[in-house]
């Protein structure tokens, strides 16, 4: 019985805490990152500001709580594979990508999410924001980097350029193509993913 009661607790518990990032997610998406109040996120979620304190030290703490949230599965949805593919390729990850960059989905939250100058204001102020950002950035890198050398090992990329180096330039691109579109500047994200990947097949005699 006592055991019950126990996991009933732990179980609202959580069903609290996701509540609360929940509504900060939409406050977010529909405000930015320092629109709403945390009244505001509190009355979205239907809980009190102590309720709030019980899972988050501070806004920071939140943000970053939030930031945790969403980022592997976002990373999950791009890079990881198909069950029924085994491993991706680079060119299905280029087909997810100009997907989620012309439906805003890219970014981290739902309804356009949080955007990239936000995101940036954000780890100017916190080094903990900042710390897990670069940390996402960092395993997007890993993800991509395994793809590409894959696609190397199965000749369908050229070897000859570093499979890291290569991660690192085409995430560079998904992240200013998602700056620019932002801006407002006319960018064709497929035709950059077609691009970034003539650049990169075998050359003719290798």
């Amino acid at each position: 019985m006592l055991s019950c009661m126990c996991r009933g607790r732990a179980a609202a518990k959580a069903r609290t805490r996701s509540e609360l990032i929940r509504a900060g997610l939409e406050l977010f998406a529909e405000q930015g990152l320092d629109g709403p109040s945390l009244d505001a996120i509190c009355e979205r979620a239907g809980y009190t500001r102590g309720a709030f304190y019980v899972h988050f030290r501070d806004r920071e703490d939140f943000h970053v709580a939030v930031m945790r949230e969403v980022g592997e599965p976002l990373l999950d949805a791009l890079l990881a594979a198909a069950d029924d593919l085994g491993e991706v390729t680079l060119q299905v990850a280029a087909q997810r990508f100009v997907v989620a960059l012309t439906e805003g989905r890219s970014r981290l939250g739902p309804a356009g999410g949080i955007r990239p100058h936000q995101l940036l204001q954000a780890c100017a102020r916190s080094e903990q924001v900042r710390g897990l950002y670069v940390a996402l950035v960092e395993e997007a890198v890993t993800r991509l980097a395994r793809i590409v050398h894959g696609d190397q090992r199965r000749g369908t990329l050229r070897g000859d350029v570093g499979y890291r180096q290569t991660a690192q330039l085409l995430l560079a691109v998904v992240m200013g193509a998602q700056t620019m579109l932002e801006l407002g500047v006319d960018v064709e994200a497929s035709q950059l993913a077609v691009i970034c990947h003539r650049l990169l097949m075998p050359q003719a005699g290798s």
